[in-house]
């Protein structure tokens, strides 16, 4: 997939998430399999909102991250 597919697929561009196991701040890009910390004081959520994503979106963006951006996943 590719980033210029972002908004017709109904994904961001980037979306933030929390690392269960370290409480670590990520960003996700659409379309990538890896993550970036991010270094900021503020939580996924603040980001998230301060780019215009959704949980749905966020949560998604994650799932099919995590699947390796092989099945679409919904948006809710």
């Amino acid at each position: 997939m590719h980033k210029e597919h972002a908004a017709d697929a109904g994904f961001p561009g980037i979306a933030f998430a929390t690392l269960p196991k370290t409480g670590e701040t990520v960003a996700i890009r659409y379309g990538e399999r890896i993550y970036y910390r991010v270094d900021s004081a503020k939580t996924a959520d603040e980001l998230n909102a301060i780019y215009g994503v959704t949980p749905g979106q966020a949560r998604a963006i994650l799932a099919s991250a995590l699947a390796g951006w092989k099945t679409p996943s919904t948006i809710s």
